[in-house]
């Protein structure tokens, strides 16, 4: 049923176009973000030549392979495609949808909930989770990360979950026919 689903809404163009661009974006902005402040330094430098800043911008990628640990770099590279999934599908069924002037909005609440739960969950060996630590930092509660078993790594995996969940939803919504079907009509006495 979901592969089904998926083959047809990826047999447009335009659906694999916003899949693969959701994820290219979220992908690098959970790298570069740790990195903001160092890439606006050599953005925003005036004795650097645009090859040196486009270059050093597509380095940042390779911190990927580098500061993430295995684990981190599958369920980031994970949450990126499956947020790139779930937007298209949510968008075709959108689509659909408003066509029929039917539309539930619940599927996309728990896709924005699932790619919020990766965001705390995404991090490097070196730092931990960006968000959740920053969070925690600003409550002056960072040690409680340290007593989670996966260091904060947990929440990733439950964005990847609730993320891989909304995208099968969407899917079975998808497959699911718009109307309903009529049944026998009821016999009056």
């Amino acid at each position: 049923m979901v592969w089904g689903v998926l083959k047809r809404v990826f047999a447009r163009p335009w659906y694999v176009l916003l899949a693969f661009l959701v994820a290219a974006l979220t992908l690098s902005a959970l790298l570069l973000l740790p990195n903001r402040e160092v890439l606006a330094d050599v953005l925003f430098s005036s004795s650097l030549g645009w090859f040196t800043k486009v270059s050093f911008v597509l380095s940042l990628y390779g911190y990927l392979g580098t500061n993430f640990t295995v684990f981190t770099a599958i369920y980031t590279v994970v949450i990126s495609l499956l947020l790139g999934i779930n937007v298209s599908l949510l968008w075709y069924y959108g689509a659909r949808a408003r066509r029929l002037s039917r539309a539930d909005h619940t599927l996309s609440f728990a896709g924005i909930g699932g790619f919020i739960s990766g965001l705390f969950g995404i991090g490097c060996a070196a730092c931990g989770t960006i968000l959740l630590a920053g969070v925690f930092k600003l409550l002056g509660i960072t040690w409680l990360i340290t007593y989670l078993p996966l260091h904060g790594a947990e929440f990733g995996i439950v964005g990847a979950v609730l993320l891989g969940l909304t995208s099968y939803l969407l899917a079975k919504r998808i497959n699911d026919p718009l109307v309903c079907e009529l049944g026998e009509p009821a016999v009056q006495s």
